[in-house]
């Protein structure tokens, strides 16, 4: 996780500049809380409460966020390495996401998910109201 925070941070702190990027952290923060509910909840109504009975706590969502808006940003064809492994960048985020829940089954799989649905809200401009000029 921080590995990709500091080269996916770095990278995204330089297209945006430092008070957007934190603008940006605090907004997923929030955002990223509303989504996991939204989706736990969701969760339920469809019979399936262990997300519910879940705690997810961390830096993780936003981090998986950060990943996702680096990996959109990169030219079409992009391939990143994923221990040894050459995957499309698009495709990046979720192959971290799955890679993450086999490794480490017991961390928050909608937790992580919701860190990439997070960076589609943001880079379909839904958050632009919540961000600096």
């Amino acid at each position: 996780n921080m590995y990709n925070f500091v080269f996916a941070g770095g990278r995204l702190e330089q297209m945006m500049g430092t008070i957007r990027f934190v603008n940006l952290i605090i907004v997923w923060v929030l955002v990223l809380g509303i989504l996991y509910f939204a989706v736990a909840f969701v969760c339920v109504l469809f019979q399936y409460p262990r997300f519910w009975n879940e705690c997810a706590v961390g830096f993780s969502g936003v981090l998986f966020a950060i990943l996702t808006v680096d990996s959109f940003s990169a030219p079409p064809g992009t391939q990143l390495s994923m221990f040894g492994w050459q995957i499309p960048a698009r495709w990046y985020p979720w192959a971290m996401l799955v890679f993450t829940q086999v490794l480490m089954p017991n961390v928050s799989f909608i937790g992580h998910l919701v860190g990439i649905l997070g960076a589609f809200v943001f880079s379909h401009g839904l958050l632009e109201f919540f961000m600096f000029p």
